[in-house]
């Protein structure tokens, strides 16, 4: 007997006997032998008993009544290999149908316990199979997981580079950057080193002026201080002569008041610009070493701060100018109203024989107005405004020498 029939819902059984059945449809063309091949088929191997329904639903080929005929022919069979016949001559009849029954019986016996243990066996295998196929279904699983993480990784690992490729290029910019920096700080530095030079330059040469302003002014002193000890013995041996001449050194002891009130203002003028121009230039020193700092701090400003100090450096040269302007203004007026003096000298010369000291103040006359050429070539040209003023301040002592 065969053994219980299979459960045909598994997967795998059913496609392992879809294939065998196409494997018989090609060795067995013909209707009737394919029916019988898949008769052996389900009972021999699969353990499964045939029935009609089963046999159309695999083959599906020929009507309703050709698997019939095919699976009553194929019991028929199968019952005539299992009858035993014993062919003994000497035996009777009824022994030999009693040995017959007995073999068969055997035959029988062995035969379902073959099918049985191919059943377990079968069950085992198909077991082992799930197991197998539920093992290769969590192996492709995680495979495939397995991948979706690697792709995962990959995507991830594709994004670090990406951002690290960025970072390496605003890394790069930010250097460039910060060497274009140093560059314009260094820059600015340069200049600003190159303006300080030039400060002290002009310092230096502001003092060198302001010396030679100095002594200019002493010797202008000296030479008015000579005048009026010149005046004095002049108007001493005058003075018992007659009333004109103490009267005429009376006038030349009021001019040469106001001479040296007039060389006292100019020299405090000069002073004062003189204090006024230092304290600039302290003034302008602080604000250069603030900017210096300012432009260590904070460079984008060091181009405008650099042209502020340079128009400041011009502004204390002009004004600079400006004071050996007035200073060249000073000596002028000093030699101008030293030559009325020593005009009206020299005419007193000639009217009395005992006054001869007029010509050495003519020759000192002369020097003087020589040394004050010098200084007037030597001395830069003053600004229009100032020539004017200077004009106008001059008028009253060209007025005066006339009048003298």
């Amino acid at each position: 007997m065969p053994a219980p029939d299979l459960d045909l819902s598994d997967a795998a059984l059913q496609a392992a006997l879809a294939n065998d059945i196409a494997e018989l449809r090609g060795r067995f063309p013909e209707t009737r032998a394919l029916y019988r091949e898949v008769c052996g088929l389900l009972f021999f191997r699969y353990g499964v008993t045939p029935t009609a329904n089963k046999l159309y639903q695999l083959v599906r080929k020929g009507s309703m009544g050709t698997p019939a005929e095919v699976l009553q022919a194929f019991w028929q069979e199968l019952r005539g290999r299992t009858r035993v016949t014993i062919d003994h001559p000497d035996l009777p009849e009824a022994l030999k149908d009693i040995a017959a029954g007995a073999v068969q019986t055997i035959w029988q016996a062995a035969n379902e316990a073959a099918t049985g243990e191919l059943a377990t066996l079968r069950a085992e295998a198909r077991a082992a199979a799930s197991a197998a196929e539920a093992e290769r279904d969590a192996a492709r699983a995680e495979t495939a997981l397995a991948r979706e993480e690697a792709a995962a990784i990959a995507a991830q690992l594709a994004e670090a580079r990406q951002a690290h490729d960025t970072v390496q290029a605003d890394l790069a910019s930010e250097r460039q950057a910060h060497a274009a920096t140093q560059a314009r700080l260094e820059a600015g530095r340069t200049e600003l080193e190159a303006g300080r030079r030039h400060l002290d330059a002009l310092r230096t040469q502001f003092s060198t002026e302001l010396g030679r302003a100095r002594e200019q002014v002493v010797i202008a002193q000296e030479r008015a201080e000579a005048s009026e000890r010149r005046a004095l013995r002049e108007l001493d041996a005058e003075r018992t002569a007659r009333q004109k001449s103490e009267r005429a050194s009376e006038e030349l002891r009021t001019e040469l008041a106001a001479a040296r009130a007039e060389a006292r203002d100019a020299a405090v003028a000069q002073a004062e610009a003189r204090a006024r121009l230092e304290a600039q230039a302290a003034a302008l020193s602080e604000r250069l070493t603030e900017r210096l700092a300012a432009a260590e701090a904070a460079q984008r400003h060091a181009a405008a701060e650099r042209d502020t100090v340079q128009m400041e450096l011009a502004a204390a040269q002009r004004r600079a100018e400006r004071a050996e302007a007035e200073a060249v203004l000073a000596r002028q007026l000093l030699a101008e109203l030293r030559l009325p003096r020593e005009r009206e000298g020299a005419g007193g010369g000639r009217r009395r024989k005992p006054a001869r000291p007029a010509p050495a103040a003519q020759d000192d006359q002369g020097e003087d107005q020589d040394k004050i050429q010098d200084h007037e070539q030597d001395a830069p040209a003053l600004p229009g405004g100032q020539e004017d003023n200077n004009d106008s301040s001059n008028s009253p002592d060209s007025n005066d020498d006339h009048e003298n």
